[in-house]
């Protein structure tokens, strides 16, 4: 199976897309027994149990999706028999996946701080931590190359402060040099596509993305293909003019498209730049102007402004 990245964009910013390869997707996740349905009289411990694989929380995050439809229909329709089970069905799914626990223990955390219930807060706060081990998010740090548009190919070391992501250059550029951030996100939830733009909540990028649409596609074998949901999060990407002049940030977006292929998207210059991960052995051991000459980059031959 393939991805294809396709971006449109209303100014036609830039091409068509690429094509990467990827895992297979993911099997189905069979349903839990109604019994364990209640995760919090299990305690934490049994919340972490019942968690879906990372490669398959895309899938249950769509069959919530599903189910929340069938269950706004049954109640619609009055049918409160089947209205009952599916929400049963929608509380197992929610409890298979950590970014909603996470969200809950956000949430639990908040209110007991608000009560001065440290001691509580402090339990919260641990278990949030324990939850990243689970979410895809918080399992980016390393070495990644991308290939920069009029730049060709550059390292890039993803480290994390709190649930920021930050991309700081190994390998640089005239426009934005080494030891520079070239992008950030917030990981603290993925970004909800339907909000409406500039609303409340947003860290970064808020409303933003109008005009901008990037589809992933999974091709099979027989070339057929269908889009492909990737969860998102709203972030900055930073551009400069050349000589590192008037650096900031802009609106961005990370895309999460498999283990070891993530890509950031600059919103207002149409700069979409697939990332792969370098294997640990493959890392440079040497400063990054030695990354450099063995990647054989090139000055670009400009002066606009650029991620």
């Amino acid at each position: 199976m393939l991805l294809v990245i396709a971006a449109q964009f209303s100014a036609a910013l830039m091409p068509g897309g690429s094509v990467l390869s990827t895992h297979p997707a993911a099997c189905p996740v069979a349903p839990r027994a109604a019994s364990r349905l209640n995760a919090a009289d299990e305690g934490f411990e049994g919340q972490v149990a019942q968690f879906a694989p990372p490669s398959a929380l895309l899938e249950v995050r769509g069959q919530r999706a599903k189910v929340q439809e069938q269950l706004a229909s049954a109640i619609s329709n009055e049918d409160y028999t089947a209205a009952g089970v599916l929400r049963d069905r929608l509380a197992e799914l929610r409890q298979k996946d950590p970014a909603t626990v996470a969200v809950q223990l956000r949430e639990e955390m908040s209110n007991h701080v608000a009560s001065e219930r440290y001691g509580e807060a402090a339990r919260c706060r641990d278990e949030l931590l324990v939850l990243r081990r689970f979410l895809p998010q918080y399992q980016l740090a390393g070495v990644w190359k991308g290939n920069y548009p009029n730049h060709g190919d550059e390292l890039v070391r993803l480290h994390y402060q709190g649930d920021q992501l930050f991309a700081t250059k190994i390998t640089g550029d005239e426009h934005v040099p080494k030891g520079e951030v070239t992008f950030r996100a917030d990981l603290s939830a993925p970004a909800d596509l339907s909000e409406e733009p500039n609303s409340p909540g947003r860290s970064y990028g808020g409303g933003s993305n109008v005009g901008v649409r990037v589809e992933v596609l999974a091709l099979s074998a027989d070339g057929g293909h269908e889009p492909r949901e990737v969860e998102q999060f709203h972030g900055e990407g930073r551009i400069a003019a050349r000589g590192f002049r008037h650096p900031h940030y802009v609106a961005g977006q990370l895309f999460l498209m498999d283990d070891d292929v993530i890509g950031f998207l600059w919103l207002p210059i149409g700069t979409f730049v697939v990332f792969s991960r370098v294997p640990e052995e493959e890392e440079p051991t040497s400063d990054g102007a030695s990354a450099a000459e063995a990647l054989g980059l090139r000055a670009p031959d400009f002066d606009e402004d650029e991620a």
